[in-house]
């Protein structure tokens, strides 16, 4: 019985102590074997990831392209560079849109409207890389610098320059223009002149070239003798303005033609006014703008000056465009040539896209065939020069310290002098 009862009480002890240590485990404390679950978890593969060493997508190759601007900053018509470098700002930007495989990239020099400082900036833009240089504005200038750029290889089209010596430049072919030769406005201004009953006119032009090479194309399409024709030099200090006007009051001129810029043609203007000329006063394009009041300490001298300057295009899109878009920049008001310069831009750009390492020259020659710009169509002829759209005639109206400027007619060749 005891035997027994030992057992019993063997079982008991044994079957408590495996109580105990079954509730002994907290629920805090985290198995010491993973279940199944989790270890197919742990042990799959995660999903591909892009290594470090993955090479990246290969980026378009965009070319620079460098191109010059030759503007007046300083000079007799200072007073319009802003105007063509705002064009130019228009022009840019669209061009750098229109062409995503090319960066195009403005550097705008002083021309300093001299033939001299003219070459000195050419060279320093041929030394910046310019695969073309655009202007100059005064045809001294431009011949200044071709003398510097044709020898580099670079070839230039000018928005402003008129003198017929443009025409015969010794340039290798590398010289274009996209106004027209001043052969063409003398006779729209001789036309002027004598349709507004002038017979007896004095010619006081600079001794520039595009004072001189106008003066002397009015005088060969004149068809009788001036009364006088007196040439000057126009830089400040190299001339008498009051000299000039007396020579005009002393021969009994019964009016005057002007081949000058803004600065010396205001003088010699406001000096026949204080002598008591009460003849009519004519100008070219140095002089036809708003923007030459600016230059007037007596306003009344502007009075009556009748003047010509390149006619723009007929309304376009291209022309709307660019007039919307200069507005919006904030272009310079009363400016000169801004279509021109706009153009001579987009052109040289248009240029170079269609065959970017072959021959510019011959892409600017191709691309100026029937060019669409926003001063009128232009074709490049042998020399490097267009027909151009006419001129338009323009005049001032002066009351008090009012100043009118319109152009009521325009002068083509085909169809003379008529209403605008």
């Amino acid at each position: 019985m005891r035997s027994t009862k030992t057992l019993v009480l063997l079982l008991m002890v044994v079957a408590a102590l495996s109580l105990a240590v079954a509730c002994g485990g907290g629920d805090d404390e985290e198995p010491t074997t993973a279940p199944a679950a989790a270890v197919a978890t742990a042990t799959t593969a995660p999903a591909a990831q892009p290594t470090a060493t993955t090479a990246p997508a290969p980026q378009a190759t965009v070319k620079l392209i460098k191109i010059g601007l030759l503007s007046p900053q300083t000079g007799p018509i200072a007073q319009y560079a802003p105007g063509f470098e705002d064009a130019g700002k228009v022009a840019i930007s669209e061009i750098n849109e229109a062409y995503p495989g090319f960066k195009f990239e403005l550097i705008v020099v002083d021309s300093g409207c001299d033939g001299t400082q003219a070459a000195t900036a050419a060279q320093s833009l041929v030394d910046a890389g310019v695969v073309v240089i655009v202007g100059a504005a005064c045809s001294g200038a431009t011949l200044g610098a071709i003398a510097v750029a044709a020898p580099a290889g670079v070839p230039m089209v000018s928005y402003a320059s008129t003198s017929p010596a443009i025409t015969t430049a010794d340039d290798d072919g590398r010289l274009f223009r996209i106004v027209p030769s001043d052969a063409q406005q003398a006779v729209a201004l001789v036309q002027v002149v004598s349709g507004a009953g002038s017979s007896n006119p004095a010619v006081l032009y600079m001794t520039n070239d595009y004072g001189a090479g106008l003066g002397d194309n009015f005088e060969l399409n004149w068809s009788t003798s001036l009364c006088t024709q007196i040439g000057y030099d126009p830089t400040e200090g190299s001339y008498d303005a009051s000299t000039l006007a007396q020579s005009v009051v002393d021969g009994g001129c019964d009016s005057v033609v002007l081949m000058s810029y803004a600065t010396d043609g205001a003088a010699i203007m406001e000096a026949l006014l204080a002598q008591g000329f009460a003849g009519s006063i004519f100008g070219a394009d140095g002089l036809a703008d708003a923007a030459f009041q600016e230059s007037f300490t007596d306003m009344a001298a502007l009075d009556r000056l009748i003047a010509t300057k390149p006619r723009p295009g007929e309304d376009s899109a291209v022309k709307s465009d660019f007039e919307s878009a200069y507005a919006a920049i904030g272009g310079a008001e009363g400016a000169i040539y801004t279509h021109e310069t706009y153009d001579a831009i987009k052109l040289v750009a248009a240029a170079i896209v269609s065959d970017p390492d072959g021959d510019l020259v011959a892409a600017l020659k191709k691309t100026g065939i029937n060019y669409v710009g926003a001063s009128g169509t232009h074709t490049f002829d042998a020399a490097g020069d267009v027909l151009g759209t006419g001129y338009s005639v323009c005049e001032f109206d002066v009351s008090g310290s009012s100043v009118g400027f319109s152009c009521p007619k325009i002068w083509t060749a085909d169809g003379g002098l008529t209403a605008n």
